[in-house]
This record gives C-alpha cells, sequence and structure tokens, in this order.
C-alpha cells in the first residue's frame, strides 16, 4: 500500500516540473512577446529614432579671394547656421558683434572688412544670396550655404546738387523729411519734395547732406554721413536707419519713398 501512495505522489510530482518546463518554455522561445532579445531589439530601435530626431544633413562651402572652395559635411540639430558653423570641424570665423548679431570678418584666416580690404563675406543658401545673417538664418536638412569672399567697389562721396531754389514745376510729388543723428546726439533734418522711388535717390536731392560708403552687387553699405564715420571694424559703430521711428527692413538702394515718411539715419554704437 505504500508503495501504490508513493508511486503516486511520484506522478503528480513529474506532472507538476513537466507543466512548469512547458510555461517556461513558451515564455522563453525565440518569437515571443517577452523574450530578452526581442526586449532588447525594440529598446535599441526606440533609443536610435530619438537620436536622429531633428537630425539635419548640410554642406557648408567656404569660397576664399583665390577661387578656391572648402566643403564641410554636417550633421546638426542647429537651429541656426551659425551653431551649425561651430559643429564644422576645422571651420573658423570671427566677427564683429551687435544687437543684430554677427557680422563676420574673418573665415579660416583670410580677412574681409569693408573699410579695409574693400570686400567682405557674402552668403548663400542653395545658390540664392542669403536674406538674413548667420544668427538667424534657420538650418534645413539637404541645403547648402556658401560662405564666399567678395570685393566690392568704393565710389567716391556723393553730394546733393547745391544749386539753390527748385521750380515749382520741378517741385517732386513726394514730401518727406530725411533726419541725420550723430554721435553726439545732434540732428539735421532735411525737407525733401521728390519722385524718387528710393531712399537713395532722395538722399541725393537732399540739399546739403552728403554721404559715401562701400558699393556691392547688394548696394551701398553707408560708412560716412555729413563727414562722420561708422565703420563696424573700425570704429565699433555703424549708421542705422528708421522709416517712421521703426527699424529700416532694407538698405538705401531699395528703401521705398512714400509721401510724408520721415526716414532717420542714427549712428549706433555696437
Amino acid at each position: 500500500m505504500e508503495k501504490k501512495k508513493g508511486l503516486i505522489i511520484g506522478v503528480i510530482v513529474l506532472a507538476v516540473l513537466v507543466a512548469a518546463f512547458i510555461v517556461v518554455y513558451n515564455m522563453t522561445k525565440p518569437g515571443s512577446g517577452n523574450s530578452g532579445n526581442q526586449q532588447v531589439a525594440t529598446g535599441t530601435s526606440a533609443d536610435s529614432a530619438e537620436g536622429t530626431s531633428g537630425l539635419k544633413n548640410i554642406t557648408i562651402e567656404v569660397k576664399g579671394s583665390d577661387g578656391n572652395t572648402v566643403s564641410y559635411a554636417v550633421s546638426t540639430e542647429a537651429e541656426f547656421l551659425r551653431q551649425a558653423m561651430d559643429e564644422a570641424e576645422g571651420l573658423t570665423y570671427s566677427g564683429t558683434e551687435s544687437d543684430f548679431g554677427m557680422m563676420v570678418e574673418v573665415v579660416n584666416g583670410e580677412q574681409a572688412i569693408y573699410a579695409v580690404d574693400n570686400a567682405y563675406w557674402a552668403f548663400y543658401v542653395n545658390g540664392e544670396y542669403g536674406q538674413y545673417g548667420i544668427d538667424s538664418q534657420p538650418v534645413t536638412d539637404g541645403d547648402t550655404y556658401s560662405i564666399v569672399y567678395e570685393p566690392a567697389e568704393v565710389i567716391p562721396e556723393e553730394t546733393a546738387d547745391t544749386t539753390g531754389e527748385v521750380d515749382a514745376e520741378d517741385e517732386g510729388s513726394k514730401h518727406i523729411i530725411i533726419e541725420v543723428t550723430s554721435a553726439d546726439g545732434t540732428s539735421v533734418t532735411y525737407e525733401v519734395a521728390t519722385d524718387a522711388e528710393f531712399l537713395r535717390q532722395a538722399m541725393d536731392e537732399a540739399e546739403g547732406l552728403t554721404y559715401s560708403g562701400t558699393e556691392s552687387d547688394f548696394g551701398m553699405m553707408v560708412e560716412v554721413v555729413n563727414g562722420e564715420q561708422a565703420i563696424y571694424a573700425v570704429d565699433n559703430a555703424y549708421w542705422a536707419f528708421y522709416v517712421n521711428g521703426e527699424y529700416g527692413q532694407y538698405g538705401i538702394d531699395s528703401q521705398p519713398v512714400e509721401d510724408g515718411d520721415t526716414y532717420s539715419i542714427v549712428y549706433e554704437a555696437a
């Protein structure tokens, strides 16, 4: 009787062990949702997706005065060009800081400063002239950003015609005011009747107003007004332009002239 009882217990224990083995096998066999390998794969995939989130692959090109071009392939999460330039291995640059960002003057050891070198560093995005400085130029995946040494043409100081009276029949259809505020805070006001489309022509017509600067394909960068110089690299200052008290969005060659407007030319320290 004792032998029979022991046999029954043995059979029960064996059945329990077999059942436990089957459960463990089903939990660990390949393809199981609870497999250790499957968990590792899932975690790696998620980490990879997170690591590449927002990654942009761009090209930065630098073309020096000798015409040679150096290219930098950059993978970045930068929002603006300046950060991407910082991440481009081997690319160096410096310049003058202002409230509007950096004016780049030296790239890879080569200087291009208007007042000193009669040249400047031009920026292009996919072959089109950039509309922003390096601090505000957005970075987009796949784009090419070119930094190009370009010579500028200096023209002599322009002085308005001072022949005197203006005949009524020759008086312009737009009546505007041009104000010049110098470094000491003194302002000179010019009332101008003009048919000029853009500000530069109206400045030429303002009796007694003189100005000069450096020419480029994009217009003049004004550096001297009424004999007072304001050049970034030399004076740590610049001539700022305002339209009806609001900071101008254009240079003098492309700033439209509207009847009744006031155009302010202000000496500002950088």
